[in-house]
């Protein structure tokens, strides 16, 4: 099993995304006055195993246009394709798509497949719903056209620390499994690698693995409870098995996937 780390671009998000104060000021200060943060990484991976190639996410376009809270910067040659192409693949390498949830940053780049592409029914129930069909024409954060994945869900056997999992491959070494709370539908990926480590890519799970240690709520969970409960599942599951933690823009993920360096769970 290979690995590899696609870099997409960069995000540059306020302080309150990444650090939101409690109550009613969690939402509302990503749209007033505030400093901005360091430049992030916008990750999705490829995963080399059994003779075919999947994608878990697809990273942005360089037409995606800045938010209140979030400014983009992705150059043509950093979009999916190019990013494929620094590794050594190509999209027409790409057997299959498996999105962690319906935000641009990490489904804006299945334009450049054509292979199936897979996200989870309640995920898709969610992104259809009132709310973030408004917010997606309010931030003129459109998806991708067309975008028509295909659903699963998530309904096998118990998987360490989550209750259910569904096989991503035939030898069940690389698993979906559900972690909502950023979104209600939001789905990790699990591999386990030649070595037996836990990689998790992990989407949106956390911004961070410093987030995830502080089982902090993000500041666009629709159920704060949810997410944390979320986060003390994966940090669980950390304790159960040795894990190697990837949030898709946290600027540390792609080194601890070089090192296979697995989290220190409380």
């Amino acid at each position: 099993m290979r690995i590899h780390a696609l870099s997409t671009g960069t995000v540059v998000v306020k302080e309150a995304f990444l650090h939101p104060r409690p109550g009613l000021r969690r939402q509302a200060d990503l749209f007033l006055p505030g400093p901005w943060a360091a430049p992030l990484p916008i990750h999705c991976w490829a995963v080399e195993h059994e003779g075919r190639l999947l994608l878990v996410d697809s990273g942005e376009s360089a037409d995606a246009r800045d938010i209140a809270f979030a400014r983009f910067s992705v150059d043509r040659d950093e979009e999916l394709p190019g990013a494929l192409a620094a590794a050594g693949l190509s999209p027409d390498d790409v057997a299959e798509v498996v999105l962690t949830h319906h935000h641009g940053d990490h489904v804006d780049g299945i334009v450049h497949v054509r292979c199936p592409v897979r996200i989870g029914r309640e995920e898709l129930r969610y992104a259809q719903s009132a709310f973030p069909s408004v917010m997606r024409r309010v931030l003129r954060q459109p998806l991708p056209d067309p975008f028509a994945p295909e659903i699963f869900e998530i309904a096998g056997e118990p998987f360490g620390a989550f209750d259910h999992s569904l096989p991503l491959s035939v030898d069940r070494r690389i698993v979906a499994v559900p972690t909502p709370g950023h979104t209600p539908g939001h789905v990790s990926v699990i591999c386990i690698d030649d070595d037996g480590r836990h990689v998790m890519l992990a989407g949106d799970a956390t911004d961070t693995l410093e987030q995830l240690l502080a089982l902090r709520a993000d500041a666009v969970a629709p159920d704060t409870r949810v997410h944390v409960a979320t986060l003390e599942r994966i940090l669980a599951h950390c304790r159960e098995h040795p894990t190697v933690y990837l949030p898709s823009h946290d600027p540390g993920s792609a080194g601890r996937l070089a090192r296979g360096e697995t989290v220190s769970a409380p």
